[in-house]
This record gives C-alpha cells, sequence and structure tokens, in this order.
C-alpha cells in the first residue's frame, strides 16, 4: 500500500502490475534487495515480497514510515504515466511522482483467503445460505495472484446466482425464522446503548496494532498466543464499551460498534488457525515452522464456533480432483498432460 504522512490517500492499495511490469523495489538505502530473497526479484510472488520487505525493515533498512520504496522511472515516465495513468494520478494526490521518482510503499492485509466452507454451486452446510466473492473460502488457495480477486466474485457470483434461481424454481422448504433466535440477536444489538460510552477507535487502534504485531506477516507460537491473550481482553473491553448517541437511525457509531465486534471475532479465528497449522504456506509463513510439508498430504484448517460462542478448530484432507501437486495444466510446463490429439476430420 501507499504510505504517506497525513494524505487522504494514505493506504491505498497500489497496483501489483507495477512490480510485473518491471519496477523496482529499493530499501531505505536505495538499494534493490529482492534478489537476495528470491531469483525472481521483483516479480515474486505477494507473499515473498512481502516477507522480504518485511525482513528489511526488521534490519533497520527500511524508508521513514517503515516500508521500502518502489522506483519506475528506468522504464521511462511517459511509458509509466501512460500505462498506469490511474496510479500515477493517485500518488499525485499524495505529493508521490510515481513516473519519475520513488513512492514509498508496504505490505498489508489486503484480502481475505479463507471464508466460508462451499460446495461447487456455492451452497453451504446451511441451507438457503449461498457464498461468493471472498466469502467463498479456499479459491485461491494459500497465496491469491493479483487480479483474481474480481474473477472471485465475477465466477462465484454467476455460479451463485444460478444456484439460487435454480433452488427457488424447485420450491425450496425455508424454515420460519426462529422468534427466540430473533430476540437473542436484536438484544445483543442493543445492548451498547444501555452501557457506560466507551471509546471505539481506541479498541480498533489496538486491534490492528495487535494483530499486525502478533498475527502479521511473521509468525510463531509465543506471538499468536500473546495476540489470542490480546483478543480476549480486547472483546471484554468492547462488550462493555456503550454508546453516547442513543439515536438508531443513521447511528454510524453503532454500526461501528457491530462492525468490531465481528473484527474481534474473526482476528481470533484467523490467529486461533494460524496457531493450530503448524507449517508454511504461501501467506501464512510461521518463524517456527517455515517448511511447507508435504503437499500431497495437504489439509485445510477449519474453525466451528459452537452455540456459546466457543471455536473449535479442525481440519480438512484437501481433495485434488483436476490437478496433482507438481502438475501444471499450462502447456509445455513440467508436469503438464500430455498434448491432446486434434479431433477427426469429418469426411466431405
Amino acid at each position: 500500500i501507499l504510505a504517506g504522512n497525513d494524505t487522504r490517500m494514505t493506504g491505498t492499495i497500489l497496483e501489483e502490475g507495477l512490480r510485473g511490469s518491471g519496477g523496482y523495489l529499493l530499501n531505505g538505502a536505495g538499494e534493490r534487495f529482492m534478489f537476495d530473497y528470491h531469483p525472481h526479484g521483483e516479480r515474486a510472488t505477494r507473499d515473498i515480497v512481502s516477507r522480504a520487505v518485511y525482513e528489511e525493515v526488521r534490519a533497520g533498512r527500511g524508508t521513514p514510515n517503515g516500508g521500502v520504496h518502489i522506483r519506475m522511472a528506468h522504464l521511462g515516465p511517459e511509458k509509466v504515466a501512460k500505462q498506469f495513468k490511474g496510479m500515477v494520478k493517485r500518488c499525485a494526490d499524495c505529493g508521490f511522482d510515481l513516473a519519475g521518482g520513488n513512492v514509498e510503499v508496504l505490505p498489508t492485509a489486503h484480502y481475505m483467503m479463507g471464508g466460508i466452507a462451499f460446495e461447487t454451486d456455492c451452497r453451504t452446510a446451511l441451507e438457503g445460505l449461498f457464498v461468493a466473492g471472498e466469502d467463498s473460502g479456499g479459491v485461491h488457495g494459500a497465496n491469491r495472484l493479483g487480479g483474481n480477486g474480481v474473477a472471485n466474485s465475477t465466477v462465484f457470483g454467476g455460479v451463485a446466482g444460478e444456484a439460487m434461481a435454480e433452488a427457488i424454481a424447485k420450491g425450496a422448504d425455508w424454515r420460519e425464522p426462529d422468534a427466540g433466535v430473533v430476540e437473542r440477536e436484536v438484544a445483543r444489538c442493543l445492548k451498547p446503548f444501555s452501557q457506560t460510552p466507551g471509546d471505539l477507535n481506541v479498541i480498533r487502534e489496538s486491534l490492528l496494532d495487535l494483530m499486525w504485531d502478533k498475527a502479521g506477516i511473521v509468525r510463531d507460537k509465543k506471538l499468536l498466543t500473546e495476540c489470542l491473550a490480546g483478543l480476549d481482553d480486547l472483546g471484554e473491553r468492547h462488550a462493555r464499551a456503550g454508546l453516547a448517541d442513543s439515536t438508531r437511525r443513521f447511528n454510524l457509531t453503532w454500526h461501528d460498534w457491530l462492525n468490531l465486534e465481528n473484527q474481534i471475532l474473526v482476528s481470533k479465528v484467523i490467529a486461533q488457525a494460524s496457531l493450530a497449522r503448524e507449517d508454511s504456506r504461501g501467506a501464512h509463513y510461521r518463524s517456527d515452522f517455515p517448511d511447507m510439508g508435504e503437499l500431497e498430504t495437504t489439509r485445510y484448517t477449519t474453525i466451528e464456533m459452537s452455540p456459546s460462542g466457543e471455536l473449535k478448530t479442525g481440519s480438512r484432507a484437501v481433495e485434488f480432483t483436476i490437478v496433482k501437486p507438481g502438475d501444471s495444466l499450462i502447456e509445455g510446463e513440467a508436469g503438464a498432460p500430455p498434448e491432446m490429439p486434434p479431433p477427426p476430420q469429418a469426411a466431405e
């Protein structure tokens, strides 16, 4: 992401295509460093680049805001301005010259690779609930490639829409709402109005710092255990926090309270799943378990929440039905299937 001081665009995502097109990543000393970490240099995958930046900053070779610089000028300012028009303007809004100078950047949490377990038609274990987009867990495996988020939403949005229409056409038998469940949810949502006002911004900032420091790019057992303890504390602070404004209509602070409750819960899921997985895969990197392990016995982590709110960790084997570990569907690559013969021509 873009790293600027007190600008309205700070935190804006810069396209991965900048690296793919030949952009250089430079540390605080102005040195290219990616080839010290991977033979593909700046064109390595996001997880490798993120860890490399993390290591440079940790070694004291970062930029003033704790990141590195990306430089595109060697490709030609006019070419960069034409090819990345939107990015050039976005950086200019923050006072950076992407086409001719250095732009300070740093890695961040950008997307979710987990989500709800679902079938190929986007159905879930809960009848009537379909998922699409980044809620459809596991589509990208351990490391999403740049630009595939839109494809995810488009493909599975279409699949889910067709499956829902088919279910309705068949006359799906929907259950009547459970009045008790509805009443409990209403009471939960109204809870902050009866409590002493608290500072949600302080809790949210504490959550951001905790997840970055303890469950960020590089993790280990000690950090993740501390993270879970910190999340329990934040959950208790949030549960006690009330709202100063008693208005329910267009009350954005109420919205923030509900969002923060979910953010703490999702953070617990991330930390607990990361602690349970004692290997490293893609964006999940454990410094105490750096090896990837056997791909043939790959399992994915599951988290289920009981009615009492307890999170239960489990795992399931990955079924390789199309491409086996080490195989490729790209023609000419090692492991690619043999070329199919052309179809027979009809006799004239």
